[in-house]
């Protein structure tokens, strides 16, 4: 039986599993392993009054070993957790939706941007609308920012992923605009979609699943939900073709579309956002200078 406290078997943990920690976090230290140990469990209410400093004792189904199972299997420290921080909210993930990355927040620097140019413009209630929202990240970051009513649409494929939005959007409704709405559909893309809007947003899939999947991190592959990562090779570009259509349809005039892309196809994504109508449409690079964003406007032809 164990005779040493939690702190000292967290320690050896990370000493014993170095090599397989460090392959599935990188860079992660003893230090954020006890970091991550403690919001686990704040998260379901564990005491953490003397956590390490107590005797530990292992013991099967407790929720403790329950961390270091999935540790083991290399599960994402959101997942584990439940929970990603993102933007300037904390946001409850699990598998049915990707974790959303920092780079994703320059998408939201973007629309915010462009939301608060709108404002200027007109006195009407500013609509929105989020591509394959997921967890709901980009349009409630986008929604806590302007202190004017907005109407959101937010559309996913996926029912599960949308029962984690709902969830995210009843948790942090306090920090959003009293008389802004959002309303969380079930569709692809924006089919079957009739409002127009200000301004559009999406992180699509936009990974192909045989050209780019070798450069995508075992992690990612093996626990984040495929649906939202990867698109077919041979109906990559056609998939595309098809939501700038029906984005050019579904904007008003000098409506502004933003999109997260794979650095290797946003040029020819340009090209074809062109081709369907949009135009002033620019690449915009993230924090380690790959593109990343496409950034398209709709204008009457003149």
């Amino acid at each position: 039986m164990s005779s040493f406290s939690f702190g000292e078997f967290a320690e050896k943990y990370f000493k014993d599993h170095k090599d397989d920690l460090q392959k599935h976090y990188p860079g992660i230290a003893p230090r954020r392993l006890k970091q991550e140990l403690e919001h686990f469990c704040l998260e379901f209410q564990i005491n953490i009054e003397d956590l390490f400093e107590s005797r530990y004792v292992p013991t099967l189904n407790s929720p403790i070993q329950r961390f270091f199972d999935l540790l083991a299997k290399g599960t994402p420290l959101e997942y584990i957790r439940e929970k990603a921080y993102f933007y300037r909210s904390e946001f409850t993930v699990n598998p049915d939706v990707l974790i959303p990355r920092s780079e994703t927040e320059i998408l939201v620097e973007l629309g915010v941007q462009e939301l608060k140019d709108w404002q200027k413009k007109t006195d009407e209630n500013l609509r929105l609308c989020d591509i394959g929202t997921g967890s709901g990240a980009i349009v409630l970051s986008l929604l806590q920012e302007v202190d004017r009513p907005i109407d959101a649409i937010a559309t996913d494929i996926s029912r599960k992923a949308l029962k984690v939005a709902k969830r995210n959007f009843f948790n942090l409704r306090y920090k959003i605009q009293k008389k802004s709405s959002v309303h969380f559909i079930e569709t692809d893309r924006l089919k079957d979609i009739t409002e127009k809007f200000h301004v559009i947003v999406s992180n699509p899939p936009y990974i192909m699943k045989n050209n780019d999947r070798e450069l995508v991190h075992d992690q990612v592959d093996l626990f984040e939900p495929h649906v939202a990562l990867y698109l077919n090779d041979e109906t990559y570009f056609s998939w595309f073709n098809s939501l700038f259509k029906s984005v050019y349809e579904a904007l008003l005039e000098d409506g502004v579309f933003i999109m997260e892309g794979h650095e290797d196809h946003l040029q020819k994504l340009g090209d074809l956002a062109r081709e369907n109508g949009l135009s002033h449409v620019e690449i915009i690079q993230d924090y380690t200078e790959r593109d990343r964003f496409l950034i398209a406007r709709k204008k009457w032809i003149k």
